[in-house]
């Protein structure tokens, strides 16, 4: 069984391309890395469409919106993350949409989804209401190459934060009903998923005192829903 799941590892690890050496949310000099969702890399379990899975050290890039995992000292990122099933990190349940991976908060005929997201801004770029703020493209800096095994693949990782730069929150709730996302930032939003039960669902908000911007919240909104 052992070898089995070691040969497991190995060809996931196919999947998977090259990133920076990180510790405890800080770079390889020390400085803080905080466009990534955890403080510092977790166990986590990643469960294959296949059937098969395996654990592994895992944290979330937020800009370029992709699960780095750690094995042997290497941090690479998933090159198919199609492949994937389900990754749970932190008791927290994370699937793959598109290239990215999205937080579940409630799951069933109405998933609710966060998009754990950040963009790189310039410092002192105004980004309040309404204003338009240009994000930093990636940056120029490499912390070093791809390993041989995977060099075909012919790319980079960039993970450091562009010079003059800051991170700023741009995270994104979307619920999918029927099949459909539907990207919500406020109650009225989110009802209009709902036609003809607006009532029951604004009762049960009021009186539950759900935080429309709070996945704690969100995910008691999304059992009711369910429960419609």
């Amino acid at each position: 069984m052992k070898t089995f799941q070691n040969s497991l590892k190995v060809t996931f690890l196919f999947l998977l391309l090259s990133a920076p050496a990180i510790q405890a949310g800080q770079d390889i000099n020390g400085k803080p890395l905080p466009h990534f969702l955890f403080p510092s890399f977790r166990e986590g379990r990643v469960l294959m469409k296949d059937g098969t899975s395996f654990t592994t050290k895992l944290n979330y890039h937020m800009v370029d919106e992709m699960m780095i995992t750690e094995v042997d000292g290497k941090y690479r990122y998933s090159k198919d993350p199609k492949l994937i099933d389900t990754i749970y990190l932190e008791n927290r349940i994370f699937v793959p949409v598109g290239n990215k991976f999205y937080e579940v908060l409630a799951k069933g005929p109405v998933t609710i989804f966060l998009q754990n997201r950040s963009n790189f801004t310039p410092v002192g770029a105004d980004i309040g209401y309404g204003a338009k703020s240009k994000s930093v493209g990636k940056t120029a800096y490499q912390r070093f190459e791809l390993v041989d095994v995977i060099a075909q693949y012919g790319e980079v990782a960039y993970m450091e934060i562009p010079p003059n730069s800051e991170v700023t929150p741009a995270s994104v709730f979307w619920v999918r009903k029927d099949g459909s996302f539907e990207k919500f930032s406020n109650e009225k939003q989110f009802l209009k998923v709902f036609p003809g039960s607006e009532a029951r669902i604004k009762e049960f908000i009021k009186k539950e005192r759900i935080n429309m911007k709070s996945p704690a919240g969100l995910a008691k909104l999304g059992k009711f829903c369910n429960s419609l």
